[in-house]
């Protein structure tokens, strides 16, 4: 009966073909209109789960302290020590520049000419607090006292001065509004002032996470370049697989316009282009063409029948071509038809169950897939059967059997062969076994550092930076204490001083910073500089005593990076000199037990600021991969069940998709590329496209053991039909994807390769796999399908 409906709907399309498709240009044209309204998403936020403790605290962390997206802007003299007028101008001018910008965290934007930046000192009469970099160009006696004052000082050093005295810094923060969330803006700001100051002696050097997004948005902002390059890719292989300028140029349109579906309808949803979203537009092509090439490949052979059986000949035997076309294209969609719609929704169920997820760019990438997989199906049963009617036949001359149809045929041959079929299932699962163990050594990281080419200049300024400070990348521990005053508590300060200890003992841990390190300060400068003083004062009221004093010289606010004004929560800021989540994971880990030791019960210690906001990326792909993919099989399984009324069918569909996704893994861990967002997603598309690949091919299968009732017989058939289109599929996407090998952004070369080494896996085991598994069991619902369906077939043919 379904099968009826389509035949029937087929009829109509073509009858009605200039409706349908003026109908569908009309639909192009007004999502097509909307494509301009869609901009650049980088909020990082995107990328996280809301409901992980690392993103609560940095929510937290940005709304009293900042810290989300430090910056250090380091200001190296080729020549000398940083001990200069100039020098010093230059870091007065480009503290200036950074707080003048509405971006600027001010209270965040320290350096010498800081305000907030402080010698303490102690007297005869209590406590002086001075500025360390005073007003006006310094003579010479005052950068001597500068360079006391910062010994007198360590929290400045390593963080606004190096040790050697050869470098300095401001360190920034900023605050990117969500509606707005682009850091190439800011990135053109830092480096129009860091021009201003750079000169023949003198390097301004940019690093920090800002930097390093500012960066994959300039990669991102060449897409388009991509797209184009995966657009000729793809075309070309069209060309091969059919030899004919409407064979190439069909699937293309059938392209484009479910992209532009896609992407027009991502902005009436109100949903932005993000770090994914920016390749999927190569994943619908592909996809969208996939479909075309099956419904093109059964177009031919429809056409040939057509023509044989004289169906297109008038009384007097003349040959109508218009008839022969039009019910060629009625018929093709007629027998596709079913699969097709069976496949696409089944793919984009799978893309849309995504919506699952707690990361907003997985979400994104899910509904702009799932849109793109059911335009390219709403496509292909309207506008190209529409024109396809329309256009002139596309009658082939007969031509010898390629290099493609040889290979196919030998495979055919192969599994039709007694026992041939045991030893690729045999030799299939060891081979899969093999690279299933790699699995065990996937490692799951994620660093936007390793994104960039090590001779890239953003890579060498932050090589620099790193060398000579902390470090560009921060995490930072929240102190949180019950009531107010609860922080200036000896016990939480000594806590705090100790947890820093720690942390600087650990590598790529540079430097860190807190209310603690200040109080230190005090307790030793009022007790003559004497070294032995260097702790924090077991008296809580003498703690206070101390920020009396301070107060009556420094400022109010001097203390707002490292605790609120309440004294009931605190900051230990962590300069690090990697973006490694697994390092930051681990060193947390490994923080647990002295917070749980040293810091009273009534405190808290959490983790958040901008590296921890990218760990939780981590925590979600590890907690949420293994149940997403469970959940995307179940889902290809149930529909998979329902489709061909038969739980081995299901099973039959999952198979593949399960071998693959543990050959992908497995691939992984022995060639060490971790697991990250993009590697992740692919493992997605996997389950999408893969699905397409098994339900043509058993759709087809079975067809064929109905038609001929020789199970060898419809291997062999299928292989040349449904399985070369399958390889063409599996070429246009992978080739789609090599576009992005020549990026120079290393996101999109992983990408690409990932899906390369996918589609070949994939296309592999559904050649030979799935129809050795068919050779050897025999399943019931394909062998038994000849006598149920026969009659139905004949029945919806003559109807």
């Amino acid at each position: 009966m379904f099968a009826s409906l389509i035949k029937n709907y087929a009829a109509a399309v073509v009858k009605y073909r200039w409706l349908v498709l003026i109908t569908t240009l009309l639909i192009t044209v007004g999502l097509g209109s909307r494509i301009a309204s869609l901009k650049l998403d980088n909020d990082p936020d995107l990328w996280s789960p809301q409901n992980h403790e690392f993103i609560k605290t940095t929510h937290t962390l940005e709304k009293v302290f900042g810290g989300r997206n430090v910056t250090v802007i380091g200001i190296v003299p080729k020549h000398g020590d940083i001990y200069t007028p100039a020098i010093m101008d230059k870091i007065r001018h480009i503290q200036a520049g950074i707080v003048a910008m509405p971006e600027a965290v001010k209270h965040n934007v320290v350096s010498l000419a800081a305000k907030r930046v402080k010698d303490i000192q102690g007297d005869a009469d209590g406590m002086v607090v001075r500025n360390i970099l005073p007003s006006g160009t310094p003579t010479a006696a005052e950068l001597e006292g500068i360079r006391q004052a910062i010994g007198r000082n360590p929290i400045y050093e390593n963080a606004l001065v190096s040790p050697d005295g050869k470098a300095a810094a401001v360190i920034a923060d900023f605050r990117i509004p969500p509606e707005n969330a682009a850091y190439a803006p800011l990135y053109k700001k830092l480096q129009d002032i860091a021009e201003r100051e750079r000169d023949a002696d003198t390097d301004i050097l940019l690093g920090g996470q800002p930097i390093e997004a500012a960066h994959f948005e300039f990669a991102m902002q060449k897409m388009p370049m991509y797209f184009g390059l995966a657009f000729l890719i793809i075309m070309t292989v069209q060309l091969l697989a059919f030899r004919s300028l409407q064979g190439m140029l069909l699937p293309m349109v059938t392209a484009i316009i479910s992209v532009l579906w896609g992407l027009g309808c991502m902005a009436l949803a109100g949903i932005h282009m993000d770090a994914l979203n920016t390749t999927t537009p190569i994943l619908i092509m592909a996809v969208a063409t996939g479909h075309a090439v099956q419904i093109l490949k059964r177009y031919y052979e429809e056409l040939d029948a057509v023509i044989i059986s004289g169906l297109h000949l008038d009384k007097a035997g003349h040959a109508n071509m218009g008839v022969a076309n039009r019910l060629a294209v009625s018929r093709s969609l007629g027998n596709v038809g079913p699969v097709m719609l069976t496949a696409g929704l089944i793919s984009a169920i799978v893309f849309f169950s995504m919506q699952l997820s707690d990361v907003a760019m997985i979400r994104h990438f899910g509904f702009f897939a799932g849109i793109g997989v059911l335009s390219a199906l709403v496509i292909e049963f309207t506008f190209i059967p529409s024109l396809r009617a329309i256009l002139p036949a596309m009658a082939r001359k007969p031509r010898k059997p390629d290099f493609v149809d040889g290979l196919l045929a030998n495979i055919g041959k192969l599994l039709t062969r007694p026992g041939a079929s045991r030893v690729v299932l045999i030799c299939s699962a060891v081979l899969i076994t093999i690279a299933g163990l790699g699995a065990s050594q996937l490692v799951v990281d994620n660093s936007v550092k390793q994104y960039t080419p090590g001779d890239s200049q953003i890579r060498k300024d932050s090589a620099v930076l790193d060398a000579k400070f902390g470090g560009t990348d921060s995490i930072a521990f929240l102190v949180e204490g019950q009531g107010v005053d609860s922080l200036k508590d000896p016990k939480v300060l000594a806590a705090m001083t100790k947890l820093q200890a720690f942390l600087e003992q650990q590598p790529n841990v540079g430097k860190t910073q807190s209310l603690a390190d200040l109080i230190r300060r005090m307790n030793r400068s009022m007790h003559g500089d004497d070294k032995a003083y260097d702790v924090i004062p077991g008296d809580g009221n003498l703690v206070s005593q101390y920020l009396l004093l301070y107060s009556m010289s420094g400022q109010p606010d001097d203390f707002d990076n490292m605790v609120d004004s309440n004294y009931q929560r605190a900051v230990v800021w962590t300069y690090i000199k990697t973006d490694s989540t697994a390092y930051a994971e681990q060193l947390w880990r490994k923080c647990l037990p002295l917070i749980k030791r040293e810091f009273p019960a009534n405190v808290t210690v959490r983790l958040g600021g901008g590296l921890p906001q990218t760990m939780a990326i981590n925590s979600s792909l590890v907690d949420t991969k293994v149940q997403s993919i469970g959940q995307m099989a179940l889902v290809v399984f149930v529909l998979s069940s329902l489709v061909f009324a038969s739980l081995v069918g299901g099973l039959l569909v999952v198979a593949p998709l399960a071998a693959i996704v543990l050959v992908n893994f497995g691939l992984m861990g022995w060639l060490g590329i971790p697991l990250d967002m993009g590697t992740a997603t692919t493992m997605a598309m996997v389950t999408g496209i893969g699905a397409d690949y098994e339900i043509y091919m058993l759709y087809r299968l079975r067809e064929e053991f109905t038609r001929q009732g020789d199970l060898n017989a419809a291997l062999r058939t299928s292989l040349l039909t449904s399985g070369k289109a399958v390889l063409f599929v599996a070429l246009s996407i992978a080739g789609g994807y090599a576009a992005l090998l020549i990026a120079d952004f290393r996101f999109y070369p992983r990408l690409g390769w990932t899906m390369i080494v996918t589609m070949f896996i994939s296309a592999l085991l559904s050649l030979l796999l799935l129809r050795a598994i068919i050779a050897v069991f025999k399943p019931k619902f394909i062998i038994g399908s000849r006598n149920k369906t026969a009659g139905g077939l004949l029945a919806a043919e003559k109807a």
